[in-house]
């Protein structure tokens, strides 16, 4: 074998190896953004969930809104229904902007600056819909009472029974919050470890 020979199968070496190189890159670039989507599906799917709950809990306002005959019973329905409709689109546009985050478009270091991004803005969403579903927990329990019980929590002889619920309906939500809060750190946290590996 002569040294152009030579040469020329090291070529075709070196362009099988970098071909090959590309081909490994591009599949682990595909396998880590499949595995930093599923990490998204789960609370996706929780949460859409969760949106059908406040969809139907609006809708049930809206049905039985005439029940309410005291003007800041249906100023109350009116916040309540509002928010079970606004925050859950909100929450979910946010976990799909997490979702959607593409690995192969991007470099490593513009990934990781749009992934932080993405981050903050979902954890504080998560952390002013805390704050706000303890507000709808205060407007929705006389409402649910009138509606149900047809009962106005702020009567004289039925406002005690506003003061005992609505501590242990705080205590609960704050509790609750806090661990949704938790939750959702500690996902984003995983998620960044998975593009962190592309960096290994």
């Amino acid at each position: 074998m002569d040294l152009e020979e030579m040469k020329t199968m090291w070529e075709d070496m070196s362009k099988e190896m970098t071909q090959q190189k590309i081909l490994t890159d591009n599949l682990v670039l595909s396998l880590t953004q499949e595995k930093y989507k599923n990490k998204f599906s789960k609370v996706e799917l929780y949460e859409s969930i969760g949106a059908v709950i406040c969809f139907a809990s609006a809708i049930w306002l809206i049905i039985n809104f005439a029940k309410l005959d005291v003007w800041y019973l249906k100023v109350f329905a009116t916040i309540a229904i509002s928010l079970l409709i606004i925050l859950p689109f909100i929450t979910l546009k946010k976990i799909k902007g997490m979702k959607v985050l593409e690995l192969q478009s991007l470099s490593y270091k513009e990934t990781l600056i749009n992934f932080q991004r993405r981050k903050r803005e979902l954890i504080i969403t998560q952390k002013i819909n805390a704050l706000v579903s303890i507000i709808l927990a205060v407007v929705i329990l006389p409402l649910f009472s009138k509606i149900i019980k047809g009962i106005n929590l702020f009567d004289s002889e039925h406002i005690n029974s506003f003061y005992i619920y609505l501590p242990i309906l705080l205590g609960l939500l704050f509790f609750l919050a806090k661990w949704g809060i938790k939750s959702y750190q500690n996902l984003t946290k995983s998620a960044e470890d998975i593009l962190k590996e592309l960096d290994k």
